[in-house]
């Protein structure tokens, strides 16, 4: 298993990411809390006022608005650990309060403000209530989440002992019998409650501080048996209180999880749910838990992923398709690419290959980033590949769920930078940061600088061991890259281990550079046979990012046939410095793809990601009858086609056929 570093001893110090997150800290955050407390006549935080007060009969927003906020201190928590901002830090004290004194109002520490002001006689969905609807357990593990980064932000535990109150509330009602079985309706609060199982048990002086100050007697075990027990009911729906079947596939409810091998329901609570499986399985070290996880995942990457790291393809009900099921409108939620990229951080910490961290990396630029205006106050819900001109970012949603979930993964993305075990240090990202870690007791700092990803290829890692040592440096090889070669004391290393790393071992002294220098080559992508939303069609790729075209650079139109000729890179002013590509179509037009992240940026306009290729259409009526033959399949009622070169794969570069 692979570890990551503590988030404080990791900072982003230059480069894309850099500029990205300054944004994000001194422009988002405060749109997002301005919106939120502005947003209604009565601030979002005016649930907890009513509570604390017991004022029932009115609530602002839906009921998920608790978590939202909890989601929100996450992020800022995060933020203000790598750069401390003392008018951020102030604004949490105040959240703080306002949490602390609604839950003061019920003596066994319960607190989800809908349920207590329009419905407290519901709770837990009990009595014609709704769990999924109250979303008591996922605003709870929002609350666990705020409280253990914001402790470790700043040391301060008020928040923290809130939330071991509503988590010891979790445990005494849930459980086995003569407890409720009871799960969550809409995951998230598996995962937290294996972390705040993590911090209690590893971090002594906490316990004591709750203990001390807030008369709380620590119990770390507990909530990671709650976890577990969570997993281990799913599909058990003998005892449920009063919604035995409803949840369903929708909230992946549908049976146990040994028995899951399709990921299908919301996409957001399916992947809040699969992560938190898979830390229950790093934590507990019981195969059945990560072999659900990666049954799971390998179905997701090989059948349900879009070309931009996003999942959930249908609109309605924000969920899985069918395997295959691609289409180019798909919903694609901002908050199922932040739920996705999370699992995949999981799922390498758990096996360490390369393949789930090239999958953090896809959804990271390309289906989470573009949920972010250029100028860091408008958001995407959805991300379709195409548009008919008509789409728009928000300035605020009645439903503004995503902005809390991407500023939760843009407070932590430095975490992902790196990981330790093993005697090795791995190198994930290639971001220009710096990180000290503590390897098998030796100090190690590491940096990475001057680098140029996602727009050019070159980078320099520089290794400070307090002493001489020998351990191993991993470096991820992005499964994007073209020509790779790692330079070392005058040896190049270019070869991958079957994890997908090229591994440098020596004894390493301080001041060791390795230098980086990779192609990225730009690209045509083609899709599985299978998906039929884009048989005779390809996307472009260069580096990281997916491009696409938009009506503001292809006055005639995104719906064009591209040539054989390659493709070319060249600067162009996009919202800022961007790499565009340029080609000629099959009519002699020449064409203009920007990064799909940049899109929506200069007016609404069509837009598209697939387009047709020159030398395909020979093969599209063919292609659709296999895509038919996998229908047919798909119920009993046929044989799968002759799918060579495509094994376990669902998308690959395209070549032009021989005669085409």
């Amino acid at each position: 298993m692979m570890n990551r570093p503590e988030h404080r001893m990791v900072r982003i110090t230059e480069g894309f990411w850099k500029e990205q997150l300054d944004k994000i800290h001194h422009i988002t955050v405060w749109d997002v809390l301005n919106k939120f407390e502005h947003d209604h006549e009565d601030g979002i935080m005016k649930n907890y006022e009513w509570v604390a007060e017991g004022k029932p009969g009115k609530h602002v927003g839906p009921p998920w608005y608790d978590g939202l906020i909890c989601e929100v201190i996450r992020g800022i928590s995060d933020i203000i650990a790598a750069s401390y901002d003392e008018a951020l830090d102030q604004k949490i004290e105040f959240y703080t309060e306002k949490i602390s004194q609604a839950q003061a109002a019920d003596p066994d520490g319960y607190i989800n403000t809908y349920t207590t002001l329009i419905c407290p006689d519901r709770r837990w969905g009990e009595n014609g209530g709704s769990l999924i609807w109250q979303h008591e357990t996922y605003n709870i593990g929002c609350l666990a989440e705020a409280g253990i980064h914001y402790y470790k932000a700043t040391g301060k535990t008020k928040l923290l002992s809130c939330a071991v109150k509503a988590a010891d509330c979790m445990c005494a009602v849930m459980g086995p019998a003569p407890r409720k079985n009871i799960v969550p309706a809409h995951s998230l609060a598996e995962e937290a409650m294996v972390k705040l199982y993590r911090l209690l048990k590893d971090d002594r002086d906490v316990g004591r501080i709750l203990k001390e100050e807030y008369g709380l007697a620590v119990q770390p075990e507990k909530y990671l048996e709650l976890a577990r027990f969570w997993m281990d009911h799913r599909g058990v729906h003998a005892d449920r209180a009063s919604f035995p079947h409803y949840m369903g596939e929708y909230a992946q409810d549908h049976c146990r999880i040994e028995e899951q091998s399709e990921a299908v329901g919301h996409a957001v609570r399916a992947a809040l749910m699969y992560t938190g499986l898979t830390a229950v399985g790093i934590e507990t070290g019981e195969e059945k838990y990560l072999a659900a996880a990666k049954r799971l995942w390998d179905n997701v990457e090989q059948t349900k992923l879009h070309i931009s790291g996003g999942i959930g393809a249908v609109h309605n009900e924000e969920r899985f398709g069918y395997q295959y099921d691609l289409p180019n409108d798909a919903y694609l939620e901002t908050c199922a690419g932040v739920a996705f990229a999370f699992w995949a951080g999981e799922m390498y910490r758990a096996f360490g290959e390369s393949r789930y961290m090239d999958a953090f990396e896809c959804a990271l630029y390309n289906n989470v980033l573009p949920g972010l205006s250029a100028d860091g106050v408008h958001y995407f819900y959805e991300n379709p590949l195409i548009s008919d001109g008509t789409a728009e970012r928000w300035s605020w949603h009645g439903c503004p769920c995503c902005p809390p979930m991407f500023l939760k993964l843009m407070g932590c993305l430095q975490d992902y930078v790196y990981a330790f075990g093993e005697n090795r240090i791995a190198v994930n990202l290639l971001i220009g940061s710096e990180a000290e870690l503590l390897l098998n007791g030796l100090y190690v700092k590491i940096e990475q600088k001057n680098c140029g990803i996602p727009w050019d290829g070159e980078n320099t890692i520089i290794l400070h061991p307090e002493r001489e040592e020998a351990f191993t440096l991993a470096i991820r090889r992005p499964a994007w890259a073209g020509k790779f070669c790692a330079v070392y004391r005058g040896r190049k290393f270019e070869t991958c281990d079957e994890k997908g790393y090229i591994l440098i071992s020596d004894t390493f002294r301080d001041g060791d550079e390795i230098r980086i220098s990779m192609e990225l080559p730009a690209m045509k992508v083609e899709a599985h046979p299978y998906v039929s939303a884009d048989v005779g069609r390809v996307a472009l790729m260069r580096g990281p990012l997916l491009y696409c075209l938009e009506e503001t650079d292809n006055p005639d139109g995104v719906e064009v046939t591209l040539g054989n000729g390659a493709l070319t890179v060249s600067e162009k002013e996009v919202c800022g410095p961007a790499r565009v590509l340029s080609g000629i179509c099959a009519d002699g037009k020449t064409f203009t793809a920007v990064p799909y992240y940049l899109w929506n940026n200069r007016g609404k306009g069509r837009m598209a990601v697939w387009v047709k290729q020159e030398g395909k259409d020979a093969d599209a009526v063919k292609t659709r009858e296999t895509a038919g033959e996998y229908a047919a399949h798909r119920t009993g009622a046929g044989t799968a086609a002759d799918l060579t070169g495509w094994e376990g794969r669902l998308y690959r570069r395209y070549t032009k056929k021989p005669g085409a």
